[in-house]
This record gives C-alpha cells, structure tokens and sequence, in this order.
C-alpha cells in the first residue's frame, strides 16, 4: 500500500502484545499489533487524529532521538 519512504518504526508493546507504529514521509501510518494472544498481527493504517494523546505520548517517550522532531511533527497534523 505504502509508496512512501519508511522513516522508522516505533514499539510499545501491551505486555506480550506487539504494538508498532511504522510512520512513513507522506504522514500514513501503519499499526501493526496483537489484538489479543488469539488474535495476533493485525495491521490498520492510521493518519495523527486516530491515535488518541495518550498513545502518541507513549510514541514520543520511546521514539529514537534523531527521529523524534520529524514524528512529533507528523503526529500534531
């Protein structure tokens, strides 16, 4: 789907869970997690107003410093 260069992956994972957001230049973002230990490695793509303040705090906590101005960027658009 994504034609646009990956800038870095980010993850925050819910216990056991995997909780990754892959932010790419054109803004889309791709959140590939487990839902549950049954339900695993699902992936949705996302733009900044569908992750709630809370989540894009845990993002920013944990994003590489090199990347993390560009990503706080594309999370306030």
């Amino acid at each position: 789907m994504a034609t646009s260069k990956e800038i870095v992956t980010v993850s925050i994972p819910k216990g056991e869970l995997e909780n990754d957001y892959t932010f790419f230049e054109d803004g889309k973002i791709r959140h590939n997690y487990d839902q549950s230990v049954y339900k695993r490695d699902l992936e949705t793509w996302l733009n900044a107003r569908q992750i709630s303040d809370a989540e894009k705090q845990r993002i920013l906590q944990v994003c590489p410093q090199t990347f993390k101005t560009r990503i706080a960027a594309l999370l306030k658009k």
